[in-house]
């Protein structure tokens, strides 16, 4: 038996060794999708948000998989145009897009994007995913096209520990003849921004400032304008919010937006020199370094105050609230204001991955993209601060001590994951345009604003003008294929 063995040893040595030629596979060869390649287009925006995660995970997956991830980064304008470009040059192709909502109906309107797999939505744990994504920003005519990266939605952000201050209670209430709250309407948010403003209420020895929200011309604050306004003029038995949705007729200038545009102009008064042009960045940084009491911003704002190295203020200062409502809705039908109490959620802002429908390698155009949108890891993006990642699903909500890692006290993450929670499931809710055209609509409407926000212009003649040139972009596409994408839009 010995002999034997040694004998077949024996073949086996000369047979490997006479066969040289035959190499062992290697290492490369064993990843799945080595040899191919895709190209991810995702824009460029402040520090690294959306953008960051995406391109980190490109390389790790790369290194597992074998495969060439290319991400290309232009500016938010050469991003549209882009886009745009490759939809109708042939081999100019983007194997996945990462879009802002409101450049869905570019996408999906021309019927560029592939439908998401059952193998897919397994994988990224599909069921898990909230239905007020899942059923409108990531479907379209009852059919999933989008993976799930970033939830937005706008809340109230206050100073916790400054609204608590019995002294600053009293001289509010002797001065408004109500208690300090939190402000459920505009109009009592304009009175704690207004109380606020311009003095020492922090004791650092310089005067601080009501509130602050996004406003820069040029950047996404027609997002905050249209959250602002839906108080006055999402009507809560009417689905339609920015066209008519028989003729596709602007709302834009009707009473309720200029009683918007009139507070959104008010307000400015009660923020920081040159308020009218903000940014993002600066309203979470004016209030993590304690300068204003009151902001208005996305789920960013909470863990930014949470876990930002420069911010002066504990997650247990931080109060969240609800964007304020209003005791009347204007009636868009019927052009009459109803005394109601009306308070909107707006998700406006949402991130989300399509895969082409004509990529070359859709297999592993899925497999990347369903990385990024995958449950595991969502779950460290949307409590790690700087990506603009936030809570899309089930499983965010579920464990708040988790969120300590991310420097919220259990007691502070539970609050700010509530309020998220609460604006998700308000059935009364704003989204974006998601029309094809949907970047020209929201410039026209800023610069129209912006004007108003200078004084250039009253606040109806500057939505006068911005709906005049919303039915000129209407006519340029087509009314009746804009009517007819509107109303699945509502659906």
């Amino acid at each position: 038996m010995r002999f034997k063995s040694l004998l077949i040893v024996g073949v086996l040595f000369i047979t490997f060794i006479g066969c040289d030629d035959k190499k062992a596979p290697s290492q490369e060869n064993l990843k799945p999708y080595a040899g191919q390649s895709i190209m991810v287009i995702v824009p460029t925006l402040h520090a690294g948000l959306i953008r960051g995660p995406i391109m980190d995970e490109a390389k790790k997956f790369q290194e597992q998989t074998g495969a060439k991830i290319r991400v290309v980064t232009p500016n938010w304008n050469e991003t549209i145009a882009k886009t745009k470009q490759s939809l109708t040059v042939p081999n100019l192709n983007y194997d996945i897009f990462v879009v802002s909502t409101m450049w869905n109906g570019m996408l999906l309107g021309g019927d560029y994007i592939a439908e998401v797999p059952k193998w897919v939505k397994d994988k990224i744990d599909w069921e898990d995913v909230l239905p007020i994504y899942k059923n409108t920003v990531l479907s379209h005519n009852g059919k999933a096209y989008g993976l799930p990266y970033d939830g937005d939605c706008i809340n109230l952000y206050y100073r916790k520990d400054i609204l608590e201050n019995k002294q600053y209670q009293e001289k509010f209430k002797k001065e408004y003849g109500y208690d300090l709250d939190i402000p459920k309407t505009w109009d009592e948010y304009k009175k704690v921004a207004k109380f606020f403003n311009n003095w020492d209420w922090d004791k650092d020895g310089k005067p601080e400032y009501g509130n602050i929200g996004l406003r820069k011309k040029g950047d996404i604050a027609m997002l905050q304008f249209f959250a602002t306004a839906a108080a006055y003029g999402k009507y809560p038995d009417d689905k339609a919010y920015f066209f008519d949705e028989d003729t596709l007729k602007p709302r834009i200038n009707n009473e309720a937006f200029v009683k918007a545009l009139e507070d959104y102009i008010e307000l400015t008064n009660y923020a920081p020199n040159g308020a009218i042009n903000f940014a993002g960045h600066d309203v979470r940084n004016n209030f993590v370094r304690g300068e204003v009491f009151m902001a208005i911003d996305w789920a960013d704002l909470g863990i930014y105050a949470a876990e930002n190295p420069i911010s002066t203020i504990s997650s247990d200062q931080v109060g969240y609230g609800q964007i304020p409502g209003s005791n009347r809705v204007f009636n868009p039908k019927t052009k009459v204001w109803e005394n109601r109490y009306n308070q909107v959620s707006s998700i406006s802002g949402n991130w989300s991955l399509f895969v082409n429908k004509d990529s070359k390698n859709k297999k592993l155009a899925f497999e990347f993209a369903s990385h990024m949108a995958s449950k595991e890891l969502s779950a460290k993006l949307v409590a790690t601060s700087g990506n603009a990642v936030n809570p899309s699903r089930f499983s965010h909500f579920e464990n708040a001590a988790s969120w300590t890692q991310s420097g919220f006290t259990e007691n502070s993450a539970r609050r700010y994951l509530d309020e998220i929670s609460k604006s998700l499931t308000n059935k009364n809710v704003v989204y974006d345009i998601t029309l094809p055209g949907a970047g020209e609509y929201y410039q026209a409407l800023d610069e129209s604003v912006y004007k108003a926000l200078k004084g250039v212009l009253t606040p109806q003649e500057a939505l006068n003008e911005a709906a005049k040139k919303w039915d000129t972009i209407t006519d340029k596409i087509g009314r009746k294929s804009q009517i007819k994408y509107y109303k699945l839009s509502l659906k």
